[in-house]
């Protein structure tokens, strides 16, 4: 009998049995294999995997377990090559399970399904039963344990009708991702004593092994305690610069000196709202850092908020903050109202999103972002497949744009006309396009990031634009440039553009803390007021 092999996890929630199905689906197919990794560690029955895009299951991490039941013989991958028409059918999935059946080494056997969830969108009612009621037969006359893994941009809907045909399926797990936290959400699961409902786990990897993790924020808070009112709770702490000054205050709202000191007597409150103010002097990962230490030790009652009154928090900033613990990001300080109006409607509110096992297991997730500027194209692919992971592990957007040239324009030009400041936007260039993936940027904002990396008018010199704003769908088109252009021979303009740009940057972040606040450029200066001055003309005194 197969099984997750997570440590930790009761055998209820592991178990796969025989003659069952299950379905699997997680917005992204690396964390996917992840699990299917985990599934197969210790399997010794035959395995077969069916995927239109096979090459993943043995590129992704952790497929040395995929390779060592291949050796073993235990392993059948299939290549699912065809259109969206033909898999429609009825008959597409009867020549499938007809295939399967040819191997005597199907009984009692595990089946992988890997579809896209567009595939499932894309069916009728009538269409998806058919095909469900196929693969069901199968599992009973073979004996075999099915499991789909179904990942994809259109997962919500893709869920939503499998929750309709639950009779098809023992079990339906949705798997996310954020930061280092692994959480497998049990939509139904049967297994021996009865069916679990509605639960879930959340899981981190330790040395590659994925592991049940557990603390006193992570756990379910019982319904009496839900009930009692914690007397701090109408409570709110803020910075003084947090709102201008001679802004009048309720009785219930206490100004601090600073952030540090905010942060200490934080430190003994439950419920209480906390509100720390973001300057462009402010550290944000020392910030960062004292709001994960608060929301640890004071749990998920306590509401956290960070008022920008004149810094510059980045998207990516945003992301790592609210993954860290804080409740509301706020931007308007010039109105003093809306920061009272948005506190009183996170009252009551509790932070519900799984919390990570420590700090550097998030920072670990965001070092992966170091490369800027010209990249041939076959790394262009492989460090976007990396910045894309890591964004969307933490939630960042990443958006990536096709542009393809204007007949007789040489590709250099262009590309000397792109200057690149951020770290995370990289481009490159084969076959008359020129690929450009912008970090930490939202798909509505990409006209704004073009218009500052090209200062030249787009229609100049490309005659079509193209984007991409999913995560799933960037991944799958870099995946395909990675395999067109891997053996193929691409002019690499590095050398011509290396003045063009600087290509790396220095992976040591910027040390803000350590900046020198009394140099001319941090000075503040008072003005004494001005005293008249009487003043005699030469004239005069003769």
């Amino acid at each position: 009998m197969s099984y997750l092999d997570i440590t930790g996890l009761k055998a209820a929630y592991s178990e796969l049995r025989r003659g069952a199905s299950y379905a699997f689906l997680s917005p992204l197919n690396s964390q996917l294999l992840e699990l299917v990794g985990h599934m197969l560690s210790n399997n010794k029955e035959p395995v077969f995997v069916l995927s239109e895009q096979i090459d993943l299951f043995f590129d992704s991490q952790g497929s040395d377990v995929l390779f060592n039941l291949f050796e073993q013989g235990l392993l059948y991958p299939f290549h699912l090559q065809h259109s969206n028409n033909v898999s429609k059918s009825a008959s597409f999935s009867r020549g499938i399970i007809r295939e399967l059946k040819h191997y005597k080494q199907l009984q009692n056997s595990s089946v992988f399904v890997h579809l896209d969830s567009a595939v499932i969108a894309s069916l009728s009612d009538e269409q998806l039963i058919e095909k469900l009621t196929l693969y069901q037969a199968l599992t009973k006359t073979k004996d075999v344990t099915l499991v789909f893994l179904i990942s994809g941009a259109q997962l919500g809907e893709a869920r939503q009708r499998l929750h309709a045909m639950n009779r098809f399926f023992d079990g339906l797990v949705h798997m996310t991702k954020e930061a280092s936290i692994r959480s497998l959400e049990y939509d139904f699961w049967a297994h021996r004593e009865g069916v679990i409902a509605g639960r879930t786990i959340n899981l981190q990897l330790f040395n590659g092994q994925l592991a049940l993790i557990d603390s006193d924020v992570n756990r379910t808070v019982e319904s009496d305690v839900l009930l009692q009112q914690d007397l701090d709770e109408d409570e709110v702490w803020l910075t003084r610069n947090a709102v201008p000054e001679g802004t009048k205050l309720p009785a219930s709202f206490k100004t601090i000196d600073d952030n540090d000191t905010l942060f200490s007597i934080s430190l003994t409150k439950k419920a209480a709202t906390i509100v720390f103010a973001v300057s462009r002097h402010t550290d944000l990962l020392a910030l960062a850092k004292d709001c994960f230490s608060l929301r640890k030790k004071c749990g998920r009652k306590l509401k956290l908020v960070i008022q920008n009154v004149d810094g510059v928090i980045r998207h990516q900033d945003e992301c790592l903050f609210l993954t860290l613990g804080v409740n509301l990001i706020l931007y308007s300080f010039s109105e003093p109202s809306r920061l009272l109006s948005q506190i009183q409607s996170i009252q009551g509110f509790q932070f519900s999103r799984a919390l990570p096992h420590s700090l550097d297991d998030v920072l670990k997730e965001s070092e992966n972002v170091l490369s800027k500027g010209y990249l041939p194209i076959t790394k262009f692919s492989e460090q976007v497949l990396k910045h894309s992971d890591s964004a969307a592990n933490l939630g960042v957007s990443g958006v990536f744009v096709k542009l393809q040239l204007l007949p007789r324009i040489d590709a250099i030009h262009p590309l000397h006309l792109f200057h690149v400041k951020r770290e995370g936007d990289i481009l490159s260039y084969a076959d008359g396009y020129i690929y450009l993936y912008l970090h930490a940027c939202r798909e509505h904002d990409v006209e704004n990031a073009i218009k500052h990396l090209f200062k030249l008018q787009i229609s100049d010199f490309f005659s079509s634009k193209n984007i991409i704003a999913d995560h799933f769908y960037i991944q799958q088109a870099c995946r395909r440039i990675h395999q067109r252009y891997a053996d193929s021979d691409v002019p690499d303009y590095t050398k011509e553009l290396q003045n063009n740009v600087r290509n790396i940057l220095d992976a040591k972040p910027a040390g803000i803390a350590n900046l020198d606040k009394e140099k001319p450029e941090f000075r503040e200066l008072s003005r004494p007021i001005s005293e008249q001055v009487k003043v005699t003309l030469k004239s005069e005194v003769l």
